[in-house]
C-alpha cells in the first residue's frame, strides 16, 4: 500500500451497510453504520453510500475511488472437486498448481456459466502419495498431484448488476468477498477452537458454516431468515411490516422462553406495543417459535443429508447475525436431533464485520501484491487464486 491509497470497505448487508476507510498502518479512520429499508433496485442502499462516501472523503481529504465489497446473497452456490496431475517427470508444484487453478475456472466457466466465483479454497492436496493441508514448503517438485477444492459462487447476474451500480456512482469494486465467510473465518481465528461452527442469520437467508483448524468443511445457505419472521408476524397477527418489525425486536433485548408446552412469561420484555395492537402474546410466541423451528430444520437436515461424515457433536455452535440477537437472551425450547458440543451467542460488532474483511484482503491480496513483482506468469496467478 502506498502512503497515498485507503482501503475501503462496504459491507452491503440487506438491512444495514457498514463502510469503513483504513489508511496505510491499517488504522481505522471512518466508520458508518447505516439501518436501511431493502427496495427492489437497492436505490436506498446506494443513496446512502453515496452520503457516506461524501462524508468521508471531507473527514480524510482525500478522494475515494477502489472499494472492497463483502456481501450474502440467498443463491450462494458451493461446489466441490477434486483435480488431479500424474506427469512423468518431477515439476515444480506451483506450476502444477498453476495448471489446475486455470483447467478449474476452465470447468467452472464451462459447467456453471451463470455462475462467478468469489472463492478458491484449497481443502487437502495429495503430493506423491502423502497427505498436505496446505501446500507444503519444502517440496518444490512431485510426480502426483491432487488437490481438493472447495469454491464459494455467487450469480453473475446479480454481481454484475451491483458492479454496474456502483460505477454510476464513480466507485470501483477491487474485490467481492462473501461475508457470512470472512467474517465467520476471522471469528474462528480469535476463537481459537479446533472445530466450530456458525449460523449467520441475516435479513432473507440463513448461512451455516463449519469449520475445523480454521479450514472450511462446510457452507451452505438456505433463503429463510429474520425477515420471514416479520413478515409470518405481520400476516397472521394482521399488522403492518413496520408493526411486526418493532415487536419482534422488542424481544432481542429480553429474557423470554419460547416453548410449545409453556406460557410465554412477559414480565421482563416490553409489550406496550403489543398489548396497544390487541395482540395474543401466546400466538405471538408460536409463530416466533413455528419459523425459528423451520430455520433449524431446513439448515440441520440438509448438512445430515448431504454430508454424513461431518459430526456435530464435537463441534461448538455460534450465532451470529443480526438475526441471531433474538437468541441472545431468550430460551427457545424446540425439537431438534442434532447436538453440539456447545450453542453460543457471539456478539459480534459493526466495526468487527468491516475488519475481518480488512484482515481477509491484507492476508490474501496486499501481501501476496507486493511479493508477485519479481514472479512469473505462473507464480502470479498461483498468488491470485490461493485464497
Amino acid at each position: 500500500m502506498s502512503k497515498e491509497n485507503y482501503i475501503n470497505i462496504i459491507d452491503f448487508g440487506s438491512s444495514k451497510i457498514r463502510f469503513s476507510v483504513f489508511d496505510n498502518k491499517l488504522n481505522k479512520i471512518f466508520f458508518k453504520s447505516n439501518s436501511v429499508s431493502i427496495n427492489e433496485n437497492f436505490s436506498n442502499h446506494f443513496n446512502i453510500i453515496d452520503e457516506n462516501i461524501k462524508k468521508a472523503e471531507k473527514e480524510i481529504s482525500s478522494h475515494i475511488k477502489d472499494i472492497i465489497l463483502t456481501l450474502d446473497t440467498k443463491d450462494l452456490f458451493t461446489i466441490n472437486i477434486a483435480l488431479k496431475k500424474d506427469l512423468n517427470v518431477k515439476t515444480n508444484i506451483k506450476k502444477i498448481y498453476s495448471n489446475l487453478i486455470v483447467e478449474l475456472n476452465r470447468l467452472i466457466s464451462l459447467h456453471y456459466s451463470q455462475y462467478k466465483i468469489l472463492h478458491i479454497i484449497l481443502d487437502k492436496c495429495y503430493i506423491d502419495d502423502k497427505n498436505y493441508l496446505e501446500l507444503p514448503k519444502n517440496i518444490n517438485k512431485a510426480n502426483n498431484f491432487k488437490i481438493e477444492f472447495k469454491i464459494i459462487c455467487f450469480k453473475k447476474k446479480f454481481l454484475e448488476f451491483i458492479e454496474t451500480n456502483f460505477n454510476k456512482t464513480n466507485l470501483n469494486v477491487k474485490n467481492i468477498f462473501c461475508t457470512s465467510y470472512i467474517k465467520s473465518l476471522f471469528y474462528s481465528n480469535k476463537i481459537g477452537i479446533s472445530k466450530n461452527s456458525f449460523l449467520d442469520i441475516g435479513w432473507e437467508r440463513t448461512t451455516f458454516i463449519i469449520f475445523e483448524n480454521s479450514k472450511l468443511k462446510f457452507i451452505q445457505s438456505i433463503p429463510i431468515g429474520s425477515f420471514h419472521i416479520t413478515k409470518d408476524i405481520s400476516k397472521i397477527l394482521k399488522i403492518s411490516i413496520s408493526d411486526a418489525e418493532k415487536i419482534k425486536k422488542s424481544f432481542n433485548q429480553s429474557d423470554t422462553e419460547f416453548s410449545y408446552e409453556k406460557k410465554l412469561n412477559q414480565e421482563n420484555i416490553k409489550v406496550s406495543d403489543i398489548i396497544n395492537k390487541n395482540i395474543s402474546i401466546d400466538l405471538l410466541k408460536k409463530v416466533i417459535l413455528f419459523r425459528v423451528q423451520e430455520i433449524i430444520d431446513l439448515t440441520f437436515k440438509n448438512l445430515q443429508k448431504n454430508n454424513k461424515r461431518l459430526s456435530l457433536k464435537e463441534t461448538d455452535l455460534f450465532l451470529i447475525g443480526d438475526g441471531s440477537l433474538l437468541f441472545n437472551n431468550n430460551s427457545f425450547h424446540i425439537d431438534e436431533n442434532f447436538k453440539f458440543k456447545s450453542i453460543n451467542f457471539y456478539d459480534e460488532t459493526d466495526n468487527q464485520v468491516c475488519e475481518s474483511a480488512l484482515r481477509y484482503y491484507v492476508n490474501n491480496y496486499e501481501i501476496q501484491r507486493k511479493t508477485n513483482k519479481n514472479l512469473g506468469i505462473f507464480e502470479k496467478f498461483f498468488n491470485l487464486f490461493s485464497k
